[in-house]
């Protein structure tokens, strides 16, 4: 299974990075305490202000192109935050880069959350490639899951389906290649599906081989004049091959179908105290 802890083990890893857990991490507890305190203005005010995720996360943008800009100053001499239209949302003109900031609570979809981690089309076809930081929260804004991506380029976007007003969803076969996890976690899902499946083929084999076994030693126990008491243990071993042969086929056809499916990713949240 493919998998992605929580923290970034490798020293070697984090030293590449411009932006680090740490940094974050410091960006969560800035943002985790504006958006208090405008949840508590809003219940003052009898107002809901956690109902409309996506009207919430609009809003805490300008907080996280603010700390992050604040947390990369730490580092380099002149970092500019700017988020207008045509304009990043973060420039670091020490090193030359561009940074896109988003924050997402993701959609229900059939009873779970789906993050389309989604880009402004026009925006990462004129630049060719950006850097992006996504930070993905929860309804309450306690737990988060924050994603680095270098170098994403137009082909690790899907062009915007009609109506979608220019954003893009990520394709995530390609971009998810490129992210590295600084917060939370992340599984992709095929792969735990195809070892399933594995796995399934080895009980089914193990319980036929010892099924067909046994019905063999049945068989030879049997005297030739037990023509009936032969024919139902022929009987029952032939339906065991055809059973056998069903279960195989059926499990050939899940493996095929997570092998050649889309990457399905599941992200893991974790506190930050």
């Amino acid at each position: 299974m493919l998998y992605y802890k929580s923290t970034i083990n490798s020293t070697n890893v984090e030293a590449t990075l411009y932006i680090t857990s740490s940094d974050v991490v410091e960006v969560i507890k800035q943002m985790r305490g504006f958006e208090g305190e405008i949840d508590a203005l809003f219940k003052k005010r009898g107002y809901s202000f956690r109902n409309n995720t996506g009207r919430r996360n609009a809003l805490l943008s300008v907080a996280q192109e603010v700390e992050v800009a604040k947390v990369l100053r730490k580092k380099y001499k002149k970092v500019i935050e700017d988020g207008s239209p045509g304009k990043p949302d973060i420039y670091i003109e020490d090193i030359k880069k561009e940074l896109e900031c988003k924050l997402t609570s993701g959609s229900r979809s059939g009873g779970s959350v789906v993050y389309a981690l989604q880009t402004d089309w026009d925006t990462i076809c004129a630049k060719k490639k950006l850097d992006y930081l996504y930070i993905l929260v929860d309804k309450d804004f306690s737990n988060y899951c924050v994603l680095f991506f270098k170098d994403l380029t137009s082909d690790d976007f899907f062009p915007p389906a009609p109506g979608a007003r220019g954003k893009s969803r990520m394709n995530k076969t390609k971009a998810m290649l490129k992210a590295t996890c600084l917060l939370g976690s992340f599984t992709l899902n095929n792969t735990r599906h195809i070892d399933k499946v594995k796995c399934d083929f080895d009980v089914e084999n193990i319980y036929h081989i010892k099924k067909l076994r046994s019905l063999t030693e049945r068989i030879k126990e049997t005297s030739s004049e037990a023509t009936k008491r032969l024919e139902y243990l022929m009987g029952v071993k032939e339906r065991e091959t055809t059973r056998h042969r069903k279960k195989i086929k059926n499990l050939s056809d899940r493996f095929k179908y997570w092998k050649d499916a889309p990457s399905n990713y599941k992200f893991s949240m974790m506190s930050v105290s």
